[in-house]
């Protein structure tokens, strides 16, 4: 996977950014304040066995497997409603606090977790009396365990006695002399042996009837505590689960309103959605009126001037195997700056020596007159009313001798008609003998008919999307609409780029552009300094020594008399 890729992959994430950290910004803030009104957790815990195994000298492996499943069993009847409800009856209580019963081997470890510790070790004990209850013999068999424990306890003390006595009695036998105190130390003697036997028997019995060495018994071996100090507060751990829970959630809403978002945030998503090479991106450039919208005249070492200079340079190459002497230029809707794209671009077409007319063909919202300082009395309808004898008086001179414009006229009621009418291919075609290339303004393509009317009598149509308005439902139909009167787009011109959405383009250009602009006009303001964002046409990029040969005659001498040709102009229209 290239940087490329990536950069595809990881785009909803960089765009969205902010929703992400304000997701965990919020999912943090809120865990936090969560956290901070709960009451401190305390956790009482006891450990009761199952089967007597651990006290045999030698314990049977088949006796530890069964205690073991015992204890499994047990654990999860601790979990059932009917040990619940008991525990309840017991402590008369309607609920239980959080509980576990976890099985580790033939020990079962009862853990209550309680905001209250009195009621957690209540709870706790209650759980593993009734666990004892489930056990043959229950109370009744811990209670006489007990009992029998402490007789034999009891007896086998009296037999160490006995065992002493008789030890005393045996030295004292050895120690007499008379036949008489004899006979008297050996009855004494026979007489605690046989009060040793029957200790002794006694013992083993009671030893039998114990449970020790039984399989199915709990015995508790760690009892309940009342619990002193509350659970460690792991505040900063959930907060921070919270935080990265919130992250995750932003990220696939991030990914899923990529997903749904139908606006075309760069240009490789416009070339995907559209199929058109991008020829080049004007910056947003701020103006109070139409006539300050002419950059190239008014500003014409600026950045913005310049993006003009490789939209005209981008749009020979694109046509340089398909002559280019009428330009269409237009957009999906209005607003998009296809005027000042179109009046910009015919000024940057006439420094060049080129002789070029501008056409307002929209009939319906005239824009041209306005930027130029023209009046609008005459112009195209004029011209197709009059016929091709009125074309002279319809072009109106500018301050740059090489740019005629023919402003729309008077609105006709049907614009349409007239610009689909065989006089404004007459027009057209009379025009091109006056002139090297023409430059439509026509209106948008998806609101009217006429610019579609228009694109099939074209050499090239390009497209003017606005950075802030492209959609890709839209770019779709603009781009269907003219493919359907078999019109040739050249490419696409994207209007009011930000900087910062350049991308690769516009971080070269602009350390290129800083050197250039700073090294042959000697700028003083930064703000001029920025260069623009050119693209090259694939056909730059494949036909370059073709492309070469052509461009001399159109660029190479016309531009060095570029600056010649400005000067004019200034000193004209000054």
């Amino acid at each position: 996977m290239n940087s490329q890729e990536l950069q595809k992959y990881l785009r909803p994430v960089l765009r969205w950014w902010w929703l992400i950290v304000l997701a965990m910004v919020i999912g943090g803030v809120s865990a936090y304040l969560i956290l901070r009104q709960r009451p401190p957790v305390y956790i009482s815990t006891g450990t009761v066995m199952v089967g007597t195994a651990l006290q045999e000298r030698n314990p049977d492996s088949q006796q530890l497997s069964l205690t073991q499943g015992l204890a499994q069993t047990y654990a999860r009847i601790a979990q059932r409603p009917s040990v619940k409800n008991a525990t309840m009856a017991a402590l008369g209580m309607d609920w239980l606090p959080q509980y576990t019963v976890r099985p580790e081997s033939q020990l079962i470890e009862v853990t209550v977790t309680d905001v209250d510790p009195q009621r957690a070790y209540a709870v706790a004990t209650e759980l593993i009396n009734q666990l004892i209850l489930l056990s043959p013999g229950g109370q009744e068999r811990q209670a006489r365990e007990v009992f029998i424990q402490e007789q034999l306890r009891k007896l086998e003390q009296s037999m160490r006695e006995t065992e002493a006595e008789i030890d005393r009695r045996r030295a004292d036998l050895s120690a007499a002399l008379s036949a008489r105190q004899i006979r008297q130390y050996e009855d004494q003697i026979a007489a605690l042996e046989a009060k040793q036997a029957t200790l002794q028997s006694t013992y083993i019995g009671l030893l039998a009837s114990t449970d020790q060495g039984s399989t199915n018994t709990v015995n508790v071996l760690d009892p309940p505590t009342v619990p002193v100090e509350p659970v460690p507060d792991r505040m900063y751990l959930y907060v921070l689960v919270a935080m990265v829970i919130g992250a995750g959630v932003a990220i696939a809403g991030a990914y899923v309103l990529e997903l749904f978002d139908e606006r075309l945030v760069n240009i490789e998503q416009i070339q995907e959605a559209t199929g058109l090479t991008t020829l080049g991106t004007l910056p947003e450039a701020g103006f109070d009126g139409a006539s300050d919208s002419l950059i190239m005249l008014n500003n014409p070492h600026s950045s913005n001037a310049e993006a003009f200079r490789v939209l005209r340079t981008n749009l020979l190459f694109a046509s340089v195997d398909h002559p280019l002497r009428t330009l269409l230029v237009t957009s999906p809707t209005p607003a998009e700056g296809k005027s000042f794209v179109s009046s910009n671009l015919a000024v940057a077409f006439a420094q060049t020596g080129k002789r070029v007319i501008l056409i307002d063909a929209d009939l319906r919202k005239p824009t041209l007159h306005r930027v130029f300082g023209l009046v609008n009395n005459v112009g195209v309808t004029s011209a197709l009313v009059s016929g091709v004898d009125a074309v002279a008086n319809s072009l109106q001179p500018t301050v740059i001798p090489e740019l005629r414009v023919m402003t729309s006229g008077p609105l006709p009621p049907n614009p349409s008609e007239l610009l689909s009418s065989h006089r404004m291919q007459e027009l057209l075609q009379h025009l091109e003998s006056h002139c090297d290339i023409i430059v439509i303004d026509s209106p948008p393509v998806v609101v009217v008919s006429d610019t579609a009317v228009l694109a099939g009598r074209t050499d090239g149509v390009l497209l003017v999307l606005s950075n802030d308005k492209m959609r890709r439902d839209l770019a779709r139909n603009t781009v269907a609409a003219l493919n359907q009167v078999n019109a040739f787009i050249l490419g696409a011109a994207i209007n009011r780029v930000t900087g910062g959405e350049h991308g690769y383009y516009y971080s070269y250009h602009k350390s290129y552009g800083n050197r250039y602009y700073s090294s042959h006009y000697s700028v003083k303001d930064k703000s001029k300094q920025v260069s623009p964002t050119p693209v090259l046409s694939a056909a730059a990029r494949v036909d370059g020594e073709s492309a070469g040969a052509a461009l001399p005659a159109s660029l190479n001498g016309a531009e060095n008399g570029a600056a010649r040709q400005l000067e004019r102009a200034e000193r004209t229209r000054s």
